[in-house]
């Protein structure tokens, strides 16, 4: 379609009045006008789209000056394809083709310029049979939309012999697309300010599209450094990949209709990235909506990727532009359709969230529909929809419908990501301040330091994993003479794990003070959880010396201990917490001097190394003899999953 200023227009206008005073008009056969001389030359310039020859094919014979083209036929050379303002013609014929022109000028005509708006890298241009610089034949990769070029005409004399040495690539035709809009003959000047009309008025349309593409761009950019900052929301990573290729694929497209970018970056740059946009689209719904994507979508996202091999056979032209353009919109309708249904039946489930996304993901597909049927209504010749095709105007500017659904679904996911944001922000506050007071609590389940216990060295390592547990451990002194030494583990984790823990212990001192065996302990341990109605349950082994030597335990699900490089065999009771009237049984042994006995927490057995390999019981045996410190630090080496606790019990010399 032929762009003019204002102000271009007005002064054309003004300059066609006095050419129809003082030249010649052209008959159909004759392409002969009379130019006005130097002397009374002023700025101006006049359209000269009729009275071209045209032929088909390539010949440089047909660039030589005075070459008879009386044979070939008479075109108007803007009537070559493409959509004008009020009527259509068909697309530009694919292919070499020459057009040639011949002038007459005035003896004593001022100093000429030609400006052309046609395809760049789609033409060269002769003048009086020698190619002129600058217009130049490219390959079909670097051809772009019609743009304008000035160029000055030297002609000494009164005859002008124009010739256009042309290519159509395949493209050009795919999209209906003009190889010329213009050509004009004027004074230098006038030329000049015609050629700044016609590129700030492409440039100006396509501002608005390049800047909402623009903060597309950006607003994927800030998603990632959103997921950056909370590696376990990928729907951050996924919304940015989304916002990004959207932005990136549409400012290509953007480009190329400015003129900007050649036609391939639609072809091999922005068309491959819708496919991509809607994968990127599809893991963002689900990672948002806290589902796993299913194997009948994970089917459909290969399937997206099946007609990437089409868009290369359509540049070439080898494969129908409407039927890809049919099977580009039909493959990426589920994308529109069900990922809207999908999250209704998540809000009516119950996710709030997922019907704040509803609207949001109906925008960008709506738009995008609504243009590919502006764009079939052109193809297919239906004229009616051919408005859904075309730019909407906002007062000076005008946006593509894409553009707007763009920036309208950047809002909403903006409004959607803030509120998301801010109840993620609460949560981490709210987990931030538990886990510094689980992390307090669970400092008190550990003694800072151990007493003395004569006949015995005692050594314990606590090495706390990086989310808080419930391992506790506590070194007692009766007032019978006797030790109590207790080692557990609370289920859960978090806070309240930790306060389960200190609730334990602190029943545990209480009952200390009884001088009471480990069975009947543990036994009025497991009454006082009950009674204290927390959930959960604690794994606990009680060990109670003397300083002769002698040993008494009682284990409530928890680790057997070890003696010498071996598991001693105790009866197992169930775990406190559980069930009133849990008994549970004593085992008695004598630790002779420099034996040792060794406790330890599930998480010194369960450490896995990053072949998903666990530290193991046998591992463990043959470890057990070494200080607490060095069963601890080996556990940790290996891959520590939760908190490790060991402590070691080693008789020294009688009392």
């Amino acid at each position: 379609m032929r762009r003019r200023s204002f102000l271009t227009l007005l002064l054309l206008a003004g300059m066609s009045a006095m050419l129809c005073a003082q030249t010649a008009a052209p008959s159909a056969d004759d392409s002969d006008i009379r130019i006005i001389d130097r002397a009374h030359a002023q700025d101006w310039s006049s359209d000269i789209v009729t009275g071209w020859r045209a032929h088909e094919g390539d010949d440089p014979a047909w660039a030589r000056s005075g070459f008879d083209d009386s044979a070939w036929e008479t075109v108007r050379i803007d009537d070559l394809g493409g959509t004008k303002a009020g009527w259509t013609v068909g697309p530009s014929q694919a292919g070499w083709r020459w057009f040639r022109l011949h002038l007459k000028l005035h003896e004593n005509h001022p100093d000429l310029a030609l400006l052309i708006d046609g395809g760049e890298g789609a033409y060269a241009l002769y003048v009086n049979g020698i190619e002129v610089p600058g217009p130049h034949l490219g390959s079909s990769f670097s051809v772009k939309r019609p743009t304008e070029r000035a160029v000055p005409l030297d002609v000494p004399g009164t005859d002008l012999e124009i010739a256009l040495r042309t290519f159509t690539p395949p493209s050009y035709r795919v999209w209906h697309l003009p190889l010329f809009m213009t050509v004009s003959l004027g004074t230098p000047d006038a030329i000049e300010n015609e050629r700044q009309g016609l590129e700030s008025f492409r440039i100006y349309s396509a501002m608005p599209s390049i800047s909402i593409n623009l903060l597309l761009i950006l607003a994927g950019i800030a998603a990632f450094a959103l997921y950056r900052s909370q590696r376990k929301h990928r729907e951050y990573l996924w919304l940015g990949m989304y916002l990004f290729l959207q932005g990136a694929s549409y400012l290509a497209w953007g480009c190329q209709q400015a003129g900007l970018f050649p036609l391939s970056a639609n072809f091999l740059f922005s068309d491959p990235l819708l496919y991509l946009i809607a994968i990127a689209q599809i893991e963002f719904t689900f990672s948002f909506g806290g589902r796993r994507v299913g194997r009948a979508w994970r089917v459909y996202q290969v399937l997206l990727l099946a007609p990437l091999p089409l868009i290369w056979l359509s540049w070439r032209g080898q494969f129908s532009s409407d039927a890809y353009i049919v099977i580009e919109a039909l493959i990426l309708v589920p994308v529109a359709v069900l990922l809207p249904v999908l999250l209704l039946i998540w809000y009516r489930r119950g996710n709030r969230e997922a019907g704040w996304l509803i609207l949001p993901s109906l925008l960008p597909a709506a738009t995008v529909s609504t243009y590919d049927l502006g764009t079939l209504s052109i193809f297919f010749g239906w004229q009616r929809l051919d408005f859904l095709d075309n730019t909407i105007p906002f007062g000076p500017i005008s946006v593509q419908p894409a553009d707007i659904g763009d920036f309208l679904f950047l809002l909403a996911i903006a409004i959607v990501m803030f509120l998301r944001f801010t109840r993620i922000s609460r949560e981490q506050a709210r987990s931030a301040a538990e886990f510094e007071a689980a992390r307090e609590i669970q400092q008190r389940l550990v003694p800072p330091s151990l007493p003395e216990i004569p006949g015995f060295y005692v050594e314990a390592a606590y090495l706390p994993a990086q989310e808080v547990g419930g391992d506790f451990y506590q070194v007692l002194e009766q007032r019978d003479g006797y030790a109590l030494i207790v080692v557990g583990d609370v289920s859960g984790k978090g806070l309240k794990a930790a306060m389960t823990g200190a609730l334990a212990i602190g029943a545990l001192r209480t009952l200390a003070d009884e001088n009471l065996s480990p069975g009947t302990l543990l036994s009025r341990l497991n009454r006082q959880m009950l009674a204290a109605q927390e959930s959960g349950f604690i794994t606990c082994l009680c060990v109670r010396v003397s300083f002769q030597g002698s040993v008494t335990m009682a284990n409530a699900g928890h680790l057997s201990p070890y003696r010498g490089g071996e598991e001693i065999e105790v009866d197992s009771g169930l775990p406190l917490g559980l069930t009133a009237g849990a008994e549970y049984a004593e085992t008695h042994l004598e630790l002779a001097p420099g034996e040792t006995l060794t406790l330890l927490s599930d998480g010194v057995v369960e450490a896995m190394n990053p072949q998903h390999q666990l530290l193991g019981f046998e591992r463990v045996r043959a470890m057990s003899g070494q200080s607490a410190h060095d069963i601890a630090a080996a556990a940790q080496a290996f891959g520590q999953e939760d908190d490790i606790t060991v402590l070691t019990l080693k008789r020294t010399v009688p009392a």
